[in-house]
Formats: structure tokens, C-alpha cells, sequence
């Protein structure tokens, strides 16, 4: 299979009859059927029939010249704890491996009835808490960059399938940076919308004051495209110049952290992005957040996740504390522990954060790396403050992206976050700063270290 630029091209090869969903599709699970046992992404897949009669409708339409939408016929993976109708839905939870969904989530619904295909279940970080995807009860996810490295989750399986060409497209859920980290050392893009623009119903909660879905793609504007079908109505994103477009805000420097936090090939490779940017403007002034102690606003955002999660699962720990990892039970039962005044604390913190966010956004856009540290070694310890740069879009709930950063070949990838208070700015900015398409890695396998095994029944 010769890969297309991206999904949005690959569509306008459908309307062109250059190619045909039906034999996209097949070379597609022919891919799967090569590389997941390499990378580990896929938990389940539709079944044959299905997807072919999928495509079948989808060539038709086009030769009718009437398609669904302008990514009719693509084929799209699902994060775990998103519903799709017939497909397991057990959110990486031992406990629910049996559940299969007996409807689609909004967001699945919206991109069947746009012509997309739903292809597979992908795997995620247990419950959606944490950052490897490292899932005892499932799979453990590599990423396709390095198989001694994790993709960064919780939607590392949806990173990793795009990453590596098993599917253009897929959703994933974003509560504290879960879309964008991983996209980011995947090197894919990672869009999370403002909160609630994409309708979170069929996607197991995590925490509701933070639950984002989110799109993997392998370009900005087949994010951009994806969102329009997934917001329900359309956005102007501004990627095609048209006479009067409002320009997007300008661009600053957001300065996370304390000094010396960001690996120097990341900050370098950053800096190199938006020195010399071709569509727009490099950053013109520094929002310095130094000051900010992140990592115990990624603290306060945790404890409610834990806390939430505590109360959504307390039924199904009780009755199958086995169908839960040691480590999940130990995270949401020391949330649980924890004393009101503790969550209110939290709760106010997180509420000063978005306020102050919200007020720095109200006139430009804000540029930082997506994380301060490259993929970790699978082995080895993960550093606490990986996610700490994609926290305070996801406690304020505005949109924010990451795109991919030109880096030596030999090197895991390096992400670009832009911050926004509206999506279409976002997206606006995203696409002069990344006009490109992101590569798709043939798997790599590190010396020495072997695949980890697969924990699928």
C-alpha cells in the first residue's frame, strides 16, 4: 500500500476514482494484521462483512457524486472507553472486558453517519489513568518509533495505530493531556477541542469537569476535517485563505515550567519551528509561567480524577477488585482517602489556573512544547512532569493542539503545543506552523528488547 499524504487526500482520491475504500480497507487491515502484533495497539476489529459493505456504500456514493461528507470512506480507530456499536467497550478495565457496546457513542455516531468507518478498538492506559498504555490485562503499547519507548497515553493505542500508518484517523479522550501527549511522542497531531465541544455521552467518564475527546491525525487539516463532522456544525478554520479571513491571534512564547525542566534537544527543536515559521509570525512576547508550580496543578487535576474515579468504579471494585490492576486500586483508593478540604483546595487551584489561563488567552495564541522530556524507555522510571505542559489546557478546558516538530530521523519525535481560547484559531495557527503531513514509521525494534507480551484473551 502506497500511503496518501493524508486523509483528506486519500477522499479526494475516492471522488477522483483514483482509489476505492473497499481496497483502501483491505490494505489497511493487511497492515494491522503485519504490524500490531509489533506495536500493540489494536484490541479488537469490526468484522470483515461489515467493513466491506461500509466501503462498498462509500465508493458508491462517491460515484453517485454524492458522499456523506469530505471524508467519506475513511477508516478510523476508537480509544477503548469510546462506544462503538458491536465492538468491546471495556475502557482497559480487566473488570469490563466483556462489555460490548449496544450503541455508538455521539462521537462515533457522528462520523459513521459522515460515511467514516469504524475499524477498531484500540488500547489505552487502564480506566484512562496514566501515561505509558501499558495495560496488564490487554496489551502493552510500543511506540512505532522505538519498541523500548512508550507512546504516552492514556491514548497511546490511537497514537500509535496513526503513527504508524494502521489507520489515518482516530478518536481518543484527553482529561489531563491524554490526546496531545501522546501524539507528541508518537509524532502525529493531537487536537483537543475547547470542553465540550465534542459530546463526551458514550465515553466512560474519567472525571466530568475534565473529559475531552480528541482527534489523532496524521495532519492539521484532517483534524480540522474531523472536527467539523465531530462539533456538529461546521467551523471555520481559516486553512484555506479566502478574501476577509480573520487572522488568527499572535502568537507568544509560553514559558512552563521550572528552568532547566525542558530537554535541550526538545527547546532547540522548538525553537527552530517557530523562529522560522512560514504562514505566520514567530512568537512576538513571553508569557512566563515559571513561577507556576505545574506540577502541583497536574496534582490537583489527578487527585479528581481520582477521586471521581473512585465513586464511578466503587461498585465494580467491590464486586471484582481483581478485575483491577494493584496500581489502579491504590491510585483512586488514596484519592478517596483524601480529606474534603484537600479536594477543595484542588478544585480551587485548578479554578484560579483556568481563570488566569483564560485571561492570557483572551488576545493571542500561546506556543510551548507538547512535553518537556522525549519518549521514556519503557523500562525505566517515567519522570513525573512528562504531562505537565499539557495540563493547564486541559484544566481550563480551551482548545489546544500538538503538532510535530522536523527532528532527526534517529530521535523519538518532538510535539509543538498551541494553546487557544477558540478552536479555529487553533487549527489556524497549527496549520502555519505544521502545513505538512506527518510520516508514517515502519516499526522499529530496539536491540535487546524484546515485545512485551500480549495479555489478550
Amino acid at each position: 500500500m502506497s500511503h496518501p499524504a493524508d486523509a483528506t487526500a486519500l477522499a479526494d482520491d475516492f471522488a477522483a476514482g483514483r482509489a476505492h475504500p473497499r481496497a483502501t480497507l483491505a490494505a489497511l487491515l493487511a497492515r494491522i494484521e503485519r504490524l500490531d502484533p509489533l506495536i500493540g495497539a489494536c484490541n479488537g476489529l469490526a468484522t470483515t462483512p461489515a467493513l466491506s459493505a461500509a466501503a462498498d456504500a462509500a465508493a458508491a456514493r462517491w460515484r453517485a457524486g454524492t458522499p456523506r461528507s469530505s471524508l467519506d470512506g475513511i477508516p478510523f480507530g476508537v480509544k477503548a472507553n469510546i462506544a462503538v456499536a458491536g465492538l468491546p467497550w471495556h475502557a482497559g478495565i480487566a473488570a469490563l472486558r466483556d462489555r460490548v457496546a449496544r450503541a455508538d457513542a455521539i462521537c462515533v455516531g457522528r462520523l459513521r453517519a459522515a460515511g467514516l468507518i469504524p475499524v477498531a478498538v484500540l488500547n489505552m492506559h487502564e480506566a484512562a489513568l496514566g501515561v505509558t498504555s501499558d495495560n496488564p490485562a490487554f496489551r502493552t503499547t510500543c511506540n512505532p518509533w522505538a519498541s523500548d519507548r512508550i507512546p504516552g497515553g492514556s491514548s497511546g493505542g490511537s497514537a500509535a495505530a496513526v503513527a504508524s500508518g494502521m489507520l489515518p484517523l482516530a478518536l481518543g479522550t484527553d482529561d489531563l493531556g491524554s490526546v496531545r501527549l501522546p501524539s507528541a511522542l508518537c509524532g502525529v497531531v493531537g487536537f483537543k477541542p475547547g470542553y465540550g465541544e465534542i459530546p463526551t455521552a458514550g465515553v466512560e467518564p474519567l472525571c466530568g469537569a475534565l473529559d475531552h475527546v480528541g482527534i489523532h491525525a496524521r495532519s492539521v487539516r484532517d483534524a480540522a476535517a474531523a472536527f467539523t463532522i465531530l462539533r456538529g456544525r461546521p467551523v471555520d478554520s481559516g486553512l484555506e485563505a479566502s478574501p476577509g479571513s480573520r487572522a488568527p491571534p499572535p502568537l507568544a512564547t509560553w514559558v512552563l515550567g521550572a528552568p532547566g525542566l525542558v530537554d535541550r534537544q526538545i527547546d532547540d527543536a522548538v525553537r527552530r519551528v517557530t523562529d522560522n515559521a512560514e504562514g505566520g509570525a514567530p512568537p512576538g512576547e513571553t508569557l512566563d509561567w515559571s513561577h507556576v508550580d505545574v506540577s502541583r496543578l497536574r496534582r490537583a487535576g489527578l487527585l479528581l480524577c481520582e477521586r471521581e474515579a473512585a465513586r464511578h468504579f466503587a461498585a465494580a471494585l467491590n464486586a471484582r477488585p481483581g478485575g483491577f490492576s494493584a496500581e489502579f486500586r491504590e491510585l483512586v483508593a488514596w484519592g478517596a482517602a483524601q480529606s474534603s478540604a484537600r479536594a477543595r483546595a484542588a478544585v480551587d487551584r485548578i479554578a484560579h489556573a483556568r481563570t488566569t489561563l483564560l485571561e492570557a488567552l483572551r488576545d493571542r495564541l500561546l506556543v510551548s512544547p507538547a512535553a518537556p522530556h522525549l519518549a521514556p524507555f519503557r523500562n525505566a522510571p517515567i519522570p513525573p512532569t512528562l504531562a505537565d505542559f499539557a495540563v493547564p489546557p486541559a484544566i481550563a478546558g480551551v482548545p489546544a493542539i500538538s503538532v510535530p516538530v522536523p527532528n532527526d530521523a534517529e530521535t523519538p519525535p518532538v510535539g509543538l503545543q498551541i494553546a487557544g481560547a477558540a478552536s479555529a484559531d487553533v487549527l489556524a495557527a497549527a496549520a502555519d506552523l505544521y502545513p505538512g503531513t506527518a510520516p508514517v514509521v515502519e516499526p522499529r525494534m530496539a536491540a535487546g528488547h524484546p515485545l512485551p507480551p500480549t495479555n489478550r484473551d
